[in-house]
């Protein structure tokens, strides 16, 4: 697909990213993390084949934002995780806005209320080891599943990635605050899931709006 041509720096990023986290070289491992979303973000301005507007900035910011929430967000023992998740809550917003304004294409189907479940269900087995996360985790796990629901109403491809970023997000709550031991090779899956949901949502976007620049200009 020539879209991809211009991810390559992301995958090569992520490849690294993820084998550093096997491997245990954490030194890698943080660089590399540090470097997805911008590498990311690089691709969607390549990708993007035609002038940019609000929606292409919305979806760059939301990639900004994430950005931050991987900086903030891996420690759950310092006031630095309420940033990264504030940083995150935002990032979500805005994805929530590009599905339902830009690349909806559907109707949001009954299988979203299924998030509703996902979304209490976990806080329910979490409750206890929250403590004053609880509400902020809850809040944020509102607009997460919102934003998941909203891109159940775009393409396959953005779903996808939204299903895989709430798997991830499920995942890492589960390995930060759960009594039972963190599972072998957490970050692996954690950071796994993350990078293919980046990647769906945004190459699903850019293909979404490339194919409407086309009919439009078709149209014309």
């Amino acid at each position: 697909m020539p879209i991809l041509r211009g991810f390559l720096a992301y995958l090569a990023v992520a490849v690294l990213h993820v084998a550093s986290l096997a491997a245990g070289w954490d030194d890698i491992a943080v660089v590399t993390k540090f470097s997805l979303m911008p590498a990311l973000m690089v691709g969607v301005v390549i990708a993007r084949r035609r002038p940019f507007s609000w929606p292409d900035y919305l979806l760059l910011a939301a990639l900004t934002l994430s950005w931050l929430g991987d900086i903030f967000v891996s420690d759950a023992a310092s006031s630095r995780f309420l940033v990264g998740l504030g940083s995150f809550f935002a990032a979500h917003a805005l994805y929530l806005v590009l599905f339902l304004r830009v690349v909806k294409s559907r109707r949001v189907p009954m299988l979203a209320l299924l998030l509703v479940v996902w979304w209490a269900g976990l806080l329910f087995l979490l409750r206890d080891d929250l403590g004053f996360f609880f509400v902020p985790l809850a809040v944020y796990g509102a607009v997460l599943a919102a934003s998941t629901a909203a891109a159940l109403a775009t393409s396959r491809l953005i779903a996808t990635g939204a299903a895989l970023f709430l798997a991830s997000d499920t995942a890492l709550a589960w390995a930060l605050f759960a009594p039972s031991p963190v599972w072998w090779q957490s970050d692996v899956v954690i950071m796994t899931l993350y990078i293919a949901g980046q990647f769906l949502i945004a190459t699903g976007c850019i293909r979404a709006r490339n194919a409407r620049g086309n009919t439009a200009s078709v149209s014309e």
